[in-house]
């Protein structure tokens, strides 16, 4: 029972940063810099940091889904 509780707790705690994504100041200025340049690669970098991976850092994602972003 103890257990059980301590587990259901730590899956609270785990589901607190749900859908939160930081973005570190260079990653700011690299999104600026690319908005006016480049606006697709400004779209893809956006996409790709939204869906990013939190535990491993990593983004799995077909052609098609990507095209239609």
């Amino acid at each position: 029972e103890e257990q059980n509780r301590k587990l259901q707790q730590e899956l609270l705690e785990e589901r607190k940063n749900t859908n939160f994504t930081q973005t570190y100041p260079k990653g700011w200025e690299r999104i600026r810099n690319l908005i006016p340049s480049n606006p697709g690669a400004a779209r893809l970098y956006s996409v790709l940091s939204e869906h990013i991976d939190g535990n491993c850092g990593a983004v799995v994602a077909d052609q098609k889904f990507l095209a239609d972003q």
